[in-house]
């Protein structure tokens, strides 16, 4: 690297140096940001295979054997 090439580059440095600065931080604050959406997301994910997941196969169990049992009560109704 030359002289010139760095007077250039701390010309542009002292110019745009803020600007870059400002640039980078909301960057890194979006990166943090979806990091913890992304952890937030996968929780919930997670949640909803290990908690909800079980309760509605339970459900529709359930809602079977009522359905068997309201055509066993329909059918024994028909008969009397």
């Amino acid at each position: 690297m030359d002289s010139s090439t760095l007077a250039d580059l701390v010309l542009l440095l002292r110019q745009y140096g803020p600007l870059i600065l400002v640039v980078a931080f909301f960057l890194w604050q979006g990166w943090v940001r979806e990091g913890r959406l992304n952890k937030r997301i996968t929780d919930l994910e997670d949640e909803q295979r290990n908690v909800l997941m079980p309760l509605v196969e339970r459900c529709a169990d359930v809602i079977a054997q009522n359905t068997m049992m309201m055509e066993r009560l329909e059918k024994a109704l028909d008969r009397n």
